[in-house]
């Protein structure tokens, strides 16, 4: 995070020694370069695709994306999407934003808006949504290179913005402006304040045609144009991130968007189920959502609560990239939509309590690594973690502040209130096949009882269950037996009963090898067992021995109410199953066709390093989304607007190489490479 320095109300970079936007007036500034440069007002107003997406290469203050966003309410219709992805290596705190925003009232509204929802500043891509999903902004943090090497969306405009080049010349590359050019596509226009030597002959020798015009204030020229290669010629230029990314892993490349019916299945009703539909129709598809229980999320989505957080560990990698990402959209979206819905979760915080002497010097030294803001996740000593709890810890811990709990079922009956969901229960799908309809493919999904439904795409979100359809009965999933433990709620406990002495202060969700969270409506949950090859879903008495050892572990006084209580009136519980693979991450994305992937990628068996080209093949319009684990609640939000992405052709959620670790192909790629196939 950047501290600004000040000129009056002029923000000014301490890494550049450059002002952020002109002292004359910076909004003039950004209509005149970026606005008029790229002739926005026209191209809005006469848009007839159902979108426009502007790339920037310095976001800043925001000021560009506000004065865009304005315009665009003022032009466009409202059927039409604005996306602006943005980068910033080095962003600025909220504090230091609301002051460098406050110079510009006619952007009020705007600007508060982005500030509500200014993101935790952790490295990565960041979306946000404003407007009812008119306006939807990708800010990237980190390195412009690496940045856009992880992206595979086509720009219709370019903002080359950032500090001058003379102060800060290693973003004005001819890298950079290479990876404009892969990104754009025939007529995509640019504009930029500077018309420094290195940016105009990069930008010809990455094919735009460059163009001048008297710059703004005291800036003589400035520079504007639009890109004329073709999109092959120039997906054919190589370029280098600074992280040495694989560009381009032909497997993995994903589906053109879809052009046909938006109408979708999609079997399963838990939480990444329920979240692909809400994510579908608000996007205007129709979507069916069908279930083989007679209620939605019955199932792995069925506790009473849930613990929302991300466990990290020292140094990311990209498992916990995707993780940490999923918990802060999930954490964003709940406060966006459900600020108020104390039923359905509750942003009380969460406690890591360290389980050993190990694990403790990890926490510290996560602590100290400076890989997460302090607003993210900190550490505190054991005192002070009792504190927060409200009792007494054994241990000292991380501490998540905007972590919790959610209630899955009722998070999932929120998600599908939606007038483009319809809801069929009881309902258990046992065949899926493709089928020519009226000259028009779709998906055809048959139910036991021998009905019928189709659309033009489907997802299988029915966990461990979706290997049993022929498409995805090679992917490798698992079951996992879990067992919660549940008191009554207070209202149903019999006040004359003795020793029943469950009141106390539990603040926040304290989680280990076991978890708790505060009570809801009286009911402490807590648990789970973690029951590998057993299938049973009997409630036993060792899974609620093994649950109230591993809440006594981390606070022993709640343990031992607990197992008082436990004596005196009984425990209740619930089994559920999770649903794991291999990796430990979920499996998100198109279905691959297994036969043929093992055909045109079996040089993999012989080189894994092999350069092959060819085209992946994909069931035409089928999508998996299962595989969460017990990570669910911060795995399932951001798994419908991935898939979602995929479909409509938007800027991802996430970055490229997080998507690739998801791909449901990416077993069958290790298992070519280690011949196991």
């Amino acid at each position: 995070m950047t501290n600004l320095k000040w000129e009056f109300d002029t923000p000014i970079s301490p890494q550049f020694d450059d002002y952020y936007f002109s002292s004359d007036d910076g909004l003039a500034e950004s209509e005149y370069v970026y606005i008029q440069g790229n002739n926005l007002q026209e191209c809005f107003h006469s848009l007839t695709s159902p979108s426009f997406t502007i790339a920037e290469t310095g976001f800043g203050t925001g000021l560009n994306f506000l004065t865009t966003w304005q315009l665009w309410k003022n032009s466009a219709t409202a059927d039409k999407t604005l996306h602006f992805i943005s980068v910033e290596k080095y962003p600025i705190s909220k504090q230091d934003l609301t002051r460098a925003l406050s110079a510009w009232p006619q952007l009020k509204d705007e600007a508060d808006q982005l500030l509500e929802k200014y993101p935790q500043l952790t490295p990565g891509f960041h979306k946000l949504t404003f407007d009812s999903g008119q306006v939807e902004l990708t800010l990237m943090l980190g390195d412009v290179i690496d940045c856009y090497n992880q992206l595979t969306v086509k720009a219709d405009s370019w903002f080359l913005d950032g500090f001058a080049p003379a102060k800060n010349p290693d973003m004005w590359t001819p890298e950079l402006f290479q990876l404009m050019a892969r990104l754009s596509k025939p007529d995509t226009t640019f504009a930029t304040f500077t018309c420094a030597r290195v940016v105009r002959d990069g930008l010809k020798q990455a094919g735009f045609n460059i163009q001048k015009r008297t710059g703004f204030g005291l800036k003589r020229e400035m520079l504007y144009g639009s890109f004329t290669c073709t999109p092959d010629k120039a997906t054919e230029q190589t370029v280098t991130s600074k992280k040495d990314h694989k560009v381009d892993l032909a497997w993995f490349r994903l589906p053109e968007k879809h052009s046909g019916p938006k109408t979708a299945l999609i079997i399963g009703a838990g939480i990444a189920g329920c979240s692909t539909a809400r994510s579908l129709a608000e996007r205007g598809w129709q979507v069916t959502l069908i279930d083989r229980r007679p209620e939605i999320a019955s199932e792995g989505s069925g506790n009473r609560q849930g613990a929302l957080y991300a466990k990290l560990p020292v140094e990311p990698i990209p498992a916990s990239r995707f993780h940490l990402s999923g918990f802060l959209f999930s954490s964003q979206y709940l406060k966006q939509h459900l600020s108020d819905a104390t039923d359905i979760w509750s942003p009380c915080g969460l406690l890591q309590i360290a389980c050993s002497d190990k694990e403790k010097q990890k926490h510290k030294k996560l602590a100290d690594s400076d890989n997460y803001p302090a607003t993210v996740v900190r550490y505190v000593d054991q005192q002070e973690a009792s504190e927060i709890a409200g009792t007494a810890v054994s241990n000292c811990g991380l501490f998540f502040p905007d972590a919790g709990w959610v209630t899955p079922p009722l998070f999932c009956k929120w998600l599908v209130d939606h007038p483009n969901i319809s809801i069929k229960t009881d309902t258990e799908i046992t065949q899926l096949s493709h089928i020519q309809d009226n000259s028009q493919c779709q998906w055809q999904a048959e139910s036991a009882d021998k009905q019928q439904f189709t659309a033009a795409i489907a997802v299988v979100a029915s966990a461990a269950e979706s290997t049993l359809f022929e498409q995805l009965k090679h992917l490798p999933t698992q079951k996992i037996r879990g067992q919660v433990s549940l008191t009554e709620s207070s209202s149903a406990i019999d006040e004359t009963e003795a020793n029943i002495q469950l009141e106390c202060d539990l603040k926040t969700v304290l989680c280990g090898e076991g978890y708790i969270s505060p009570p809801k409506q009286g009911q402490y949950c807590f648990g789970a067992t973690f029951d590998l090859k057993d299938e049973a879903s009997d409630i036993r008495e060792s899974g609620h021995q093994h649950n109230l050892t591993k809440v006594s572990e981390m606070a022993p006084e709640i343990g031992d109410k607990l197992s008082g209580y436990h004596s005196n009136t009984g425990l209740t519980g619930r089994v559920g199953f999770r649903c794991a693979s291999p990796d430990k991450l979920p499996i998100i994305g198109p279905v691959p066709v297994y036969d043929q992937f093992c055909t045109d990628y079996a040089a993999l068996r012989h080189d894994a390093k092999i350069k092959i080209n060819t085209t992946p093949t994909h069931h035409n319009g089928l999508f998996a989304n299962l595989a969460h684990g017990s990570k669910g609640l911060i795995s399932g939000p951001i798994s419908g607007e991935i898939i979602a992405a995929m479909l409509e052709g938007e800027p991802l959620p996430l970055e490229k190489e997080l998507i690739e670790k998801l791909n449901p192909a990416r077993f069958i790629i290790k298992n070519l490479i280690r011949r196991t196939i």
